[in-house]
């Protein structure tokens, strides 16, 4: 086995390195780090608040939308409808799009379809649950103004997640927009097909030249994992500011087709240095490492080292969980009596360059 030399605060860390190729790209982590929302649609378009053409009936068809990355678009202004935004906009269907999204997905590019319910009769109110996940935070929803010829009202790419926390609850309004793909000026107007069609536009003329909006999206953090899933920006140098001197290292990396955790506890007992060593490889999306640690001993400095006399003596076993990407908890059992069990909470000192700490 090769060996890495590490400076850590005052003191020098042996750490194991595996032979062949080692990943530590931003690129190779992608944690699952999951929270759950409820959005709750509050549509106010009424006679009072949009009073010039008012529809009988108005109301809102089931909203439809995913979780996605910045790769990934539902629908933009100043862009083509697809044929999913115009079955939307036009007729209130969401099987189009539905497809759409599942095409997001099977290239990776979006995670989870949003679906609810519409409203009835607006003004009016309703809501749904849906989970989303760090490596696809934004959010598009869409529903259709109707009637209408072709208007919706919808979000594109709103994040969730801000200075690497996700948002407890925000508030979205909600403007009407033209999909571009029918000509009809009035809330009734009889289909009259947009040939070529145009972008989709923000409507800011009759009958919504007020500017006021129609409703708004307000979304509510309910739960999120309680540990940061295990993922290559937790690697790095951790230590308790109250006990300098000692401290673990902690490398997450990928070889081949295995994840693999290696970490070296540099601690002491009785006066003397105490190393403890091990290494575990891990599901992908588990949110703690369970390592076997072993203590070293045997063999001499330098010249005198002699690897026939190296030995690695069991101690016992550490759990390691991450309440956030800079902070770990060590909970310790030794089958040594003189260790016994006990928990330690550290702080990153250090990470690796190029993985952020979100």
């Amino acid at each position: 086995m090769k060996y890495l030399l590490i400076y850590f605060s005052t003191f020098f860390v042996l750490l194991p390195v595996l032979s062949g190729s080692q990943k530590l790209h931003a690129d190779d982590f992608s944690p699952a780090f999951a929270a759950r929302y409820r959005v709750t649609f509050e549509a106010v378009w009424s006679r009072t608040t949009h009073p010039d053409q008012f529809p009988p009936g108005p109301h809102f068809s089931p909203l439809i939308g995913m979780t996605h990355q910045s790769s990934a678009t539902l629908w933009q202004s100043g862009r083509l409808a697809s044929e999913g935004i115009e079955q939307m906009a036009e007729l209130g269907a969401t099987g189009v799009l539905s497809d759409e999204v599942s095409a997001l997905i099977e290239a990776a590019q979006a995670e989870f379809i949003l679906s609810g319910s519409g409203i009835g009769l607006s003004p009016g109110f309703t809501s749904f649950e849906f989970d989303i996940t760090q490596a696809f935070p934004l959010v598009s929803l869409v529903s259709m103004i109707a009637p209408s010829p072709d208007w919706f009202i919808g979000i594109n790419s709103f994040n969730l997640r801000q200075n690497g926390q996700w948002i407890e609850q925000t508030s979205v309004e909600l403007f009407p927009y033209d999909s571009g793909t029918d000509s009809g000026l009035t809330f009734t107007s009889s289909n009259a097909d947009t040939n070529p069609a145009e972008p989709i536009a923000r409507i800011n003329d009759s009958p919504f030249a007020n500017s006021a909006p129609l409703g708004r999206f307000n979304f509510q953090l309910i739960e999120t994992n309680s540990n940061v899933p295990i993922s290559g920006n937790l690697s790095g140098l951790y230590y308790d500011p109250d006990r300098s001197g000692e401290g673990i290292n902690l490398l997450i990396t990928k070889q081949d087709q295995r994840n693999i955790a290696t970490l070296n506890w540099y601690t002491y007992h009785n006066n003397q240095q105490l190393w403890l060593v091990g290494n575990t490889d891990y599901q992908e999306d588990s949110d703690q490492l369970t390592i076997d640690l072993s203590s070293s001993q045997g063999s001499g400095f330098g010249p005198a080292f002699n690897p026939a006399a190296f030995e690695l003596v069991p101690w016992g076993s550490v759990t390691l969980t991450f309440p956030s990407c800079d902070r770990v908890i060590i909970d310790y059992t030794s089958s040594n009596p003189a260790f016994g069990s006990g928990r330690q909470e550290l702080v990153k000192l250090l990470g690796v360059a190029d993985l952020k700490c979100e």
